[in-house]
């Protein structure tokens, strides 16, 4: 199984957006950022990784959340 990243939710422009992070096209865009922070924490629960939300103008991250638990759960559960 290929490693999966982690995911990044962040207002460019104005538009809220959603990525694998080290990405540079996003996989779910506007809605406004409850909208793309719920679609990032969801995919990231999916997946088992972590959700970052970068809203400091700076790039700097203003929360992160980890799902990795799930992933780990679901390894041993096998």
């Amino acid at each position: 199984m290929a490693p999966v990243d982690d995911i990044e939710t962040y207002s460019e422009n104005d538009v809220w957006k959603t990525r694998w992070r080290n990405s540079t096209a996003p996989f779910a865009a506007d809605g406004g950022k409850q909208r793309q922070v719920s679609q990032g924490a969801t995919v990231a629960q999916w997946y088992g990784v972590d959700h970052i939300i970068i809203i400091n103008p700076d790039g700097t991250l203003a929360e992160h959340n980890s799902y990795r638990y799930r992933r780990e759960a679901h390894a041993t559960a096998i």
